[in-house]
């Protein structure tokens, strides 16, 4: 009976614990989500470091191209300190903006981004 009592304890602790752990899962997967921000922080961030490969990962096609072609002339600035500080964000059906500064007292600016096939792309167009 004893044996019984243990598992049954066990049972408990374990189911105990469930809430906690799906709750943590659920905060993971939101950080880590497909968010206009999410994707403009990482893009901006990669783009900053100079790690073009990276950047083209949140990037449309016309947008990755156009960042190999300014890598190739030498065009692409590296900023080691940069930092994404989140202003705001606008969404508007496929579309999006998010507004961000590099430092507190910065400028801030702006990201445009598209929604393709479910996920959120930053889309750059040239002379803009």
């Amino acid at each position: 009976m004893t044996h019984f009592f243990k598992h049954l304890n066990t049972l408990t602790m374990k189911l105990s614990l469930m809430p906690r752990i799906v709750l943590f899962a659920f905060f993971v997967l939101i950080g880590c989500g497909d968010s206009p921000q999410s994707v403009a922080k990482n893009f901006t961030e990669n783009l900053a470091k100079g790690k073009i490969s990276e950047a083209k990962k949140y990037a449309t096609e016309p947008t990755g191209e156009m960042l190999d072609f300014a890598s190739k002339i030498g065009a692409m600035p590296v900023n080691a300190d940069f930092t994404f500080i989140y202003v705001d964000k606008t969404v508007e059906g496929e579309q999006a903006t998010v507004r961000y500064k590099n430092s507190p007292d910065g400028q801030e600016e702006t990201v445009k981004l598209v929604k393709i096939d479910g996920k959120w792309k930053v889309h750059m167009q040239p002379g803009k």
